[in-house]
């Protein structure tokens, strides 16, 4: 980008040093102050502010002498306009009060112990080496929402996106394809879920992939200067497989033959989420980019008609567990509409009605646990079943429900002025360490606080925060008319086509 050199007077000078200086100063005080309220702002359709106006005024110039002007080198004393670009005046940010601020910095301080600078990756879990490519999308919101927010310098961000970035653009993929579900954040290495390297690979997730995809177009939108390395790393990946039919498909290698297996992946929640964002790449996703789909049903719990998935898991080997994390995300990141605003509603309100109903309070998702299995799925419904705590494979942990803390967040931000967002958050505000982050929950039965810490949980707490500041975020990006192209539009067009004879070969 081209930059105007101005001419300045010697007052004019004075002047700039002055604005410099008084820039930087009101800089500073922006990040650390804070007043003592705020309210989480409601999903906007309106028109962009208009941007302020300059500090010096401009004379108008002919074309010409503005290109004269632009080639010719002056003199100036004013300060290098490193904090001039990108323009964000577009983004009509609201402040957040102290406390808020104060759960932000300690959510940051899982990713100040978990970063690993040989690599750029971040543990999934605290201590733990290894990493998805979801929990990274949730590593890299965090990530953003820190500087943004004002807990980490330019400088900080810059050191660890960079090598985030030159890790992506050199990890080895599944069948040569697309990155695959597990790596170790130490070396970068394709491994199995027990971390250990592993030849042929797990497989690749399309949902990770579409949070993936969210947050790099995220980061291109809110830092310009990493379009072009975030396209790079797409570039790589090859999506034949995955995109088609309008759906989403993932695939594993199966164990015992060695055989990779391609499957339909997503149930309603999770599946419009990620493909939202296949969709907003320019991918024919007129299946799983809609709740409204041929797959759509409801179960009626406590008056309340929940959303839910009409595939049969004992046909299909997928369970649709209707959690709030999907359709949280959904809102957070792409905002309300016509077909998600009802759900979303449903999602919190049933939970409201459980308390009502129980005195239990509920904001379920899935979860990290501190104990076997390790990994829950707490759920509205699950399996036929309201309330069912269950492991990936349908097996009961109901022993273990908890009340999620980065569901109990979200929610609150979603619906601030009902009072139920208040007893969920009551219910989470102690669970964390000043020196570790938030744990992921509090276990309903009285065992005490969840202590498993992860990339997850704190990554949403802080782009719950972001979206507190800036609302929807890929609107703001709409807004700032900053939507960049991580995924080059030949390549969209190349795999439609690709897909097609994928689809004519079965």
């Amino acid at each position: 980008m081209s930059r105007r050199l101005i001419h300045l007077s010697l007052s004019q000078a004075v002047l700039a040093l002055l604005l410099c200086g008084a820039v930087g100063e009101s800089a500073a005080q922006t990040s650390s102050s804070a007043p003592t309220a705020s309210a989480a702002p409601a999903p906007t359709t309106s028109e962009p502010a208009a941007c302020a106006p300059a500090l010096l005024p401009r004379k108008k110039t002919s074309s010409a002498s503005t290109a004269a002007r632009m080639a010719t080198p002056s003199h100036s004393s004013a300060c290098f306009p490193i904090r001039d670009y990108p323009d964000n005046r577009c983004m009509a940010r609201q402040p957040l009060c102290e406390q808020d601020l104060a759960v932000g910095r300690t959510a940051w301080k899982y990713f100040e112990n978990n970063f690993q600078p040989k690599t750029g990756l971040v543990n999934a879990a605290d201590n733990y080496p290894s990493t998805t490519m979801w929990d990274l999308a949730s590593s890299l919101a965090g990530t953003i929402a820190a500087e943004q927010l004002g807990f980490i310098t330019p400088k900080e961000f810059d050191d660890r996106i960079t090598p985030m970035l030159a890790t992506l653009l050199t990890l080895r993929l599944y069948q040569n394809e697309l990155p695959n579900k597990v790596y170790n954040t130490l070396t970068g290495e394709l491994v199995d879920y027990t971390n250990k390297p592993i030849e042929d690979g797990l497989g690749y997730s399309a949902l990770d992939m579409g949070r993936m995809l969210s947050w790099l177009q995220m980061l291109g939108c809110m830092y310009p200067k990493y379009v072009v390395q975030a396209r790079n790393v797409v570039q790589r990946w090859k999506f034949q497989r995955m995109v088609r039919d309008g759906q989403l498909y993932g695939a594993a290698m199966d164990g015992a033959t060695h055989k990779d297996v391609t499957m339909q992946e997503g149930r309603r929640g999770y599946e419009q989420y990620a493909g939202k964002m296949f969709a907003r790449l320019g991918f024919d996703q007129h299946v799983s980019g809609t709740y409204s789909n041929a797959f759509a049903s409801s179960v009626d719990i406590y008056g309340v008609q929940v959303p839910i998935d009409s595939r049969d898991p004992r046909v299909l080997g997928a369970y649709n567990f209707v959690v709030s994390e999907s359709y949280v995300l959904d809102a957070l990141e792409f905002g309300l509409d016509a077909e998600n605003t009802p759900l979303l509603s449903a999602i919190y309100e049933v939970q409201k009605r459980r308390w009502q109903k129980t005195g239990i309070v509920t904001a379920v998702s899935e979860d990290n646990v501190d104990r076997p299995p390790y990994f829950v799925y707490n759920s509205i419904y699950a399996a036929g079943t309201a309330w069912a705590a269950l492991t990936d494979r349908g097996a009961n942990q109901d022993a273990l429900k908890t009340v999620s803390t980065k569901a109990a967040f979200s929610l609150a931000a979603l619906f601030p002025n009902d009072p139920y967002s208040a007893v969920v958050m009551n219910a989470v505000n102690s669970a964390y360490s000043p020196e570790r982050g938030w744990y992921s929950g509090v276990y309903e039965s009285g065992l005490g606080y969840n202590k498993a810490i992860t990339a997850n949980t704190n990554g949403i707490v802080l782009e719950v925060l972001l979206y507190k500041a800036l609302g929807p975020l890929h609107e703001v990006c709409t807004r700032c008319r900053r939507v960049p192209e991580v995924v080059a539009p030949e390549v969209v067009a190349s795999t439609r086509c690709a897909a097609c004879a994928v689809s004519a070969a079965r």
